[in-house]
């Protein structure tokens, strides 16, 4: 009796588990079967992003792993628990199945849309540029980059471009662990459905239907428009270093347009953004809690630097946020019956 009463809460919470993994992992195969589908309709090769990208997650799930146990370590001594680091193995283990999804899945399903996003350029071109840079003009009054550069100024444009390129692409691996290994179970599946689900929507769906490369990369698509973005360029190329992260980026995207070989973070897609999508789920998963407020100021860094660098048109950020909200939304809906409650005493 004791075996199998101590036994049940393990099913429990292996059964919450897998229903926790199952539409993340449902949407990653979507995903790999976009890519695999496109890319073979573009001539497109993608293995070489297996590699890159499983260190990629590894390394922030490590990291993630590192911060979490520092933080649980001290709010034991805090609170003179005895023996701490056997309560942090315990707890380590109890996520152990969570942490799939930011090892595993997380890189599966970036293998897949990186493949999907390079295809773009090949399957449908880039044909909305004008259609979006009229669109900010006629939301803001002006072009995103000169509101943005208005403000900001130029003086700290080096810690500009390391916060929009090093910083993000950081934030972006560490949050997704740090939720795996601290958040509810019930929050974990919301967070990874969500976002998978944004990226798949709009970071695919949207971008194939609504295709542009966005104000940094007009001039390899759209003549037309490239002495309109001239000035923001010649910004760039005055205050930052040809060696810089920033400008190293987008000469690597750059290049990248006409190759028919997958390459880790490669592909151009302006519209929806998926740097502002990645961070409106951020702020919906920090809602209610202590971490709003630094989610709202990294938004807004996000998208203030999304048009001061000419990434995205204003107009992606605030059309990928709508799409985040709606994947949240559809998300909670699917764990509505998962209380949050029992999922952390489950769990935990």
């Amino acid at each position: 009796m004791a075996t199998k009463a101590a036994s049940d809460p393990l099913r429990r919470r292996a059964a919450m588990h897998l229903g926790v993994l199952g539409p993340p992992a449902i949407l990653c195969a979507a995903m790999l079967a976009v890519a695999l589908a496109t890319c073979a309709s573009a001539r497109v090769a993608m293995g070489g992003l297996i590699l890159p990208y499983f260190v990629t997650t590894f390394a922030g799930t490590g990291w993630a792993l590192l911060v979490s146990i520092f933080f649980w370590v001290a709010a034991m001594a805090r609170e003179g628990a005895d023996a701490p680091l056997k309560k942090v193995a315990a707890r380590i283990r109890s996520r152990a199945a969570l942490l799939i999804l930011p090892t595993l899945v997380m890189a599966l399903f970036l293998i897949g849309f990186t493949a999907a996003k390079t295809a773009i350029a090949f399957l449908v071109g880039f044909s909305w540029d004008q259609v979006w840079t009229d669109a900010d003009r006629l939301i803001f009054r002006a072009d995103a980059w000169r509101i943005a550069q208005g403000l900001l100024g130029v003086r700290l444009m080096p810690a500009y471009a390391w916060f929009y390129t090093v910083g993000w692409g950081a934030a972006f691996m560490g949050t997704a662990a740090l939720v795996a290994l601290n958040a509810t179970p019930r929050k974990v599946g919301v967070f990874y459905t969500a976002l998978f689900l944004t990226w798949l929507v709009g970071g695919w769906g949207m971008a194939m239907a609504l295709s542009a490369a966005g104000p940094a990369f007009t001039y390899l698509v759209d003549p037309a428009l490239a002495g309109q973005f001239a000035p923001m360029h010649q910004a760039i190329e005055a205050h930052l270093p040809p060696d810089n992260s920033l400008r190293l980026t987008q000469a690597y995207l750059a290049s990248s347009i006409g190759v028919r070989e997958a390459l880790k973070g490669g592909g151009i897609s302006a519209m929806p953004s998926m740097h502002l999508g990645a961070a409106s789920i951020y702020v919906l998963a920090a809602g209610r809690t202590k971490w709003l407020a630094p989610a709202l100021m990294f938004w807004a860094s996000i998208f203030l630097l999304s048009g001061y660098f000419g990434y995205h048109y204003w107009v992606d950020g605030l059309v990928a946020a709508a799409v985040a909200w709606a994947c949240w939304r559809a998300a909670e809906l699917w764990f509505a019956r998962m209380p949050d409650e029992q999922a952390a005493s489950a769990c935990d």
